[in-house]
């Protein structure tokens, strides 16, 4: 009992003889909001909800997969009471190695596709098979690379192929117009405007492409050795100019025509802890509306810039996993940051000065 009593006594003296705890000066704040972390969804949204839309309208093309298309559709019809017609295969699909990545076309009653093995196909509205072409390169194994992108214009068939080639097809038949190689993957989606195919290659080049022979107009390389890594977004294109998303977070606005370079602006950098806001590609095509164009990116901001003059009119920490979608003088964009169905949102903010005016959880099965 004693030696209890004496250990008792000398661990209270050791701890009355040690320095006190030294509280630093200075206002207290909390380290989520210092470092950028704070929970977006606290945020406190003075914007109305309020939206005007215009009139509905049926379409009855879609030549291809870009946030520019919501210039165009802002408000598409869609039928009540929808229920499937048919189904039919298309190809490969996901599997452990592959993913099927590319969003099909529609067009003069046409469906265009292309598998996870690089087989493009078209069907008819009532999903009979009219043709089936194997786009491999020669000298290439089947599958060995998924990834590409469609779009139609000019009486053709566009289609870019992680392989590093850019093909125009007669999209009656399939027949192969012509080919052009490109330095690094064609894992992104080209556009048809004027006369030329612009796109993105995964080493981060531009190029624009005569729709007449596959010859190379011009093309311009970004700063950096960055790749496309999650990124499958198209070019924006205006009367005059046309704008470039990269793999290193860099936008170039050019001049259509020419391929001479306006400006270039970054949005590079992390926005947040998760994973994917390491990523900096350019994952949104670009939207040109009126003299601005909006960019987002995968590590979570989106950007309104003056087309013009890459003067920046806004940030937003939301990002966007997807294409955006332009209507009633909002953005609307949807935000992918994991597989866990919380963390998963659509958002609307105000085109004008980027304010969010609502956020909604997606659930994902």
């Amino acid at each position: 009992m004693r030696l209890i009593f004496l250990i008792f006594l000398v661990v209270n003296i050791l701890f009355a003889c040690s320095e006190q705890d030294r509280i630093l000066p200075g206002k207290r704040e909390d380290a989520s909001t210092a470092f950028g972390f704070s929970d977006q969804d606290k945020k406190q949204f003075t914007k109305s909800n309020a939206i005007k839309l215009p009139p509905m309208k049926a379409n009855d093309q879609w030549r291809l997969i870009s946030s520019a298309e919501s210039k165009n559709n802002p408000n598409l019809m869609l039928g009540e009471n929808l229920s499937e017609i048919w189904s039919v295969s298309i190809g490969k699909g996901d599997s452990r190695k592959k993913r099927l990545v590319t969003d099909p076309v529609f067009f003069e009653n046409k469906i265009f596709t292309l598998d996870a093995n690089s087989i493009a196909s078209a069907f008819d509205a009532n999903g009979k098979l009219l043709w089936k072409k194997d786009l491999t390169p020669p000298g290439e194994k089947r599958g060995e690379i998924f990834g590409g992108g469609l779009t139609l214009g000019q009486d053709q068939l566009f289609v870019t192929l992680s392989y590093g080639f850019v093909l125009s097809l007669d999209p009656r038949t399939g027949e192969k117009k012509w080919s052009q190689r490109l330095s690094g993957a064609g894992n992104t989606v080209p556009v048809f405007d004027d006369g030329l195919v612009y796109l993105v290659s995964g080493d981060s080049k531009a190029w624009a492409i005569s729709a007449n022979n596959g010859r190379i107009k011009w093309k311009i390389d970004a700063i950096g050795n960055d790749t496309n890594l999650i990124s499958t977004n198209a070019p924006a294109t205006s009367k005059k100019y046309a704008v470039f998303g990269f793999g290193n977070g860099e936008i170039y606005t050019t001049f259509k025509k020419g391929g001479y370079v306006l400006w270039s602006s970054s949005l590079s950098g992390r926005n947040d802890g998760r994973v994917i806001s390491a990523i900096d590609d350019i994952v949104a095509s670009p939207v040109i509306v009126g003299r601005n164009v909006f960019v987002a990116d995968g590590s979570g901001k989106v950007v309104s810039l003056k087309v013009e003059s890459g003067e920046r009119n806004w940030t937003a920490p939301f990002g966007s996993s997807g294409n955006l979608w332009v209507a009633g003088k909002s953005l609307f964009l949807s935000q992918y940051k994991s597989f866990s169905a919380f963390e998963n949102k659509n958002w609307r903010c105000c085109l004008d000065d980027g304010t969010s005016i609502f956020s909604k959880k997606i659930w994902r099965k």
